[in-house]
């Protein structure tokens, strides 16, 4: 039988304008039209890859994701040379919750296609969620010079510079963005967000409102401006600005939100009320976290401190802690190891001359919002809050691998990198005040780093913030922190290793280093303010300010969790707090009398 060609292209004319038609459909933002074209372009071609990445794009854009997942991989079966199609099925797989697939498909379409724009985005995107994110820098670079006229992908790079610190850059990116398309939101709500990060809350609270004047739903921005409002405690414009938005139905962290700030308005009832009508099984992780720590402080503004722990408790079990206790403790005792006086004295320096940076270290929730308060009183001192740069620095002077070259990798290490790594944390300060000599950072992990720290800045000073171990680990327990370092705070028994741990370091420390350093124990910070006030300034070289002691009257925010306390006098309420929860510290107490070597981690949770 002799096949008439004209049949045969008929039939591909057909699926070439099934396949043209149902594209233009998805680009006006109609799927579920472009769907029959899409499934009729399958049937008279089953081999065709192009048509299965369409028809799998549609039903992705429709949200059938494991339908969109199942065609997309017929897709590369039949097309494996496909970028456009390996970069969809990531994305669906991403989309599904399944990160473990969806990078290896990012990575087969850039891979195939180096300068794909999307497709180096989305690895980038996986990278910066396993918290590979110099790496993610790098690709997301790649992406906006294969695509300098896309303002996203700027907006997503300043995104990722901003996560890793380096704000100046972030900046660059997020106005490089807006100079292509000076509304576009991303880039606003992104840039919106650095200012708050940087303390300038007011041109902050301006750009979120341009990104919410060209998208007034935005849900980014709305977050972002209504955290900028809460830092200031503007708590009645956050629940204005929430109630106001025009969204059908608000998410469930804005009904979070508006009931933490009911209840530092001091409506508990209506508090609980909003919480009570959360379906916190259909929630999110972070929401229903949020949920259940603000039901723990609701209970204990009432006196229930049984059922306030208990809901303490459940938000701390909602995801599972990262935190590793057989790394923690190999890792500080690695430090020990190999930071000796003998060794110190070997290792290259960066010769930096500069007395100002002043390090405040130790637990969190130990008063270190506190010191840096009173500190950034005077008015020679430029506070910065947690400043994250050097915290990333061992894995950047690690080469992206610190649990296999860190710190050993110091010992060949060459001078001209760590003179630039100090130049570059002494130049990414941003905006110091006019006559300031003194400058704060404050994370207090850095209690990790002070061998490094004396490496780059023999001149800098520590300030070791203690408190009553009990009262940190409840107040640790305590938080809603979000940040993956902190994840050992979910559970008591990690939160005494972790203690252990600081305290065995901050010893070594003092024995071994040259650096300044001047212990501060919260307890006698609140019996004796203007007494320990005048001792940190003069630890720091400064002459005494009674302004000092009107820390709480400054307009400077704080982006801690102590972000409330630092606006009230010193008070001694805190102290002790832990005794209306004895019965249940068991974990914490045996964690924190453990001998160190001989640990199991303890199931404290």
């Amino acid at each position: 039988m002799i096949r008439d060609p004209r049949a045969s292209d008929d039939r591909e004319g057909r699926i070439l304008g099934l396949l043209e038609d149902a594209r233009s459909q998805i680009d006006n933002g109609q799927p579920d039209a472009a769907l029959p074209l899409l499934e009729e372009a399958v049937r008279l071609a089953p081999t065709s890859g192009d048509a299965h990445c369409e028809l799998g794009r549609a039903l992705n854009n429709l949200r059938r994701l494991p339908q969109a997942r199942a065609v997309l991989e017929e897709a590369t079966r039949l097309s494996p040379c496909s970028a456009i199609a390996w970069n969809r099925l990531g994305h669906v797989c991403r989309a599904l919750g399944d990160p473990d697939s969806a990078e290896p498909a990012f990575r087969r379409a850039v891979d195939l296609a180096p300068d794909f724009p999307a497709a180096l985005a989305n690895l980038a995107s996986a990278h910066l969620a396993r918290g590979d994110a110099e790496t993610g820098v790098g690709l997301l670079q790649r992406a906006v010079k294969a695509d300098p006229g896309d303002p996203g992908t700027r907006a997503k790079l300043g995104d990722a510079l901003q996560g890793l610190g380096r704000l100046n850059e972030a900046d660059s990116a997020y106005r490089e963005a807006l100079s292509i398309d000076p509304a576009h939101v991303p880039a606003l709500a992104g840039l919106g967000a650095l200012l708050s990060a940087l303390g300038k809350y007011r041109p902050a609270e301006e750009t979120l409102r341009r990104a919410l004047e060209a998208q007034p739903a935005d849900s980014v921005a709305i977050a972002s401006l209504a955290h900028v409002l809460e830092l200031q405690g503007r708590n009645q414009e956050v629940l204005s600005l929430i109630e106001n938005a025009p969204w059908t139905r608000p998410p469930e962290w804005a009904v979070v939100t508006t009931a933490r700030q009911l209840l530092r308005l001091g409506h508990r009832e209506a508090a609980a009320a909003r919480l009570d009508g959360l379906d916190q099984t259909s929630m999110d992780w972070r929401s229903r976290t949020a949920a259940l720590n603000l039901r723990g402080r609701i209970l204990e503004a009432d006196g229930d401190y049984d059922s306030a722990f208990l809901a303490f408790r459940d938000a701390n079990r909602v995801r599972p802690s990262e935190f590793s206790p057989e790394e923690f403790t190999a890792t500080v005792d690695r430090l020990i190891r190999f930071f000796t006086r003998d060794r110190l004295a070997t290792l290259p320096g960066a010769g930096c001359s500069s007395d100002r940076p002043v390090f405040i270290v130790g637990m969190p929730r130990s008063g270190s919002s506190l010191v840096e308060q009173i500190l950034a009183s005077h008015t020679r001192v430029h506070a910065c809050g947690e400043r994250t740069d050097l915290y990333a620095l061992p894995r950047r002077l690690a080469g992206g691998a610190p649990a296999d070259r860190w710190p050993e990798c110091l010992a060949g290490a060459d001078t001209g990198t760590l003179v630039q790594a100090a130049l570059a944390y002494l130049e990414a300060e941003v905006t110091p005040g006019p006559g300031t000599s003194r400058s704060t950072d404050k994370l207090p992990a850095n209690f990790l780093n002070l061998g490094l720290i004396q490496l780059l800045f023999p001149r800098a000073r520590v300030i070791y913030c203690r408190r009553d171990p009990l009262d940190v680990g409840l107040s640790c327990f305590q938080q809603d922190f979000q940040s993956p370092g902190m994840s050992f705070a979910r559970d008591l028994g990690h939160i005494g290793l972790y203690q252990q741990g600081c305290r065995r370091l901050m010893r070594h420390w003092n024995e071994v280093l040259d650096l300044q350093m001047h212990t501060v124990d919260y307890e006698d910070l609140v019996a004796g303010p203007e007494r320990e006030a005048r001792r940190l300034v003069r630890f720091v070289g400064l002459e005494w300010e009674d302004r000092c002691l009107q820390f709480h009257e400054s307009d400077r925010v704080v982006r801690t969790a102590s972000h409330e306390q630092v606006r009230r006098p010193i008070y001694a309420s805190s102290v002790g707090r832990w005794r209306r929860y004895a019965r249940w510290l068991g974990p914490l107490r045996m964690a924190l009398d453990a001998p160190w070597p001989d640990r199991i981690a303890p199931a404290g949770r």
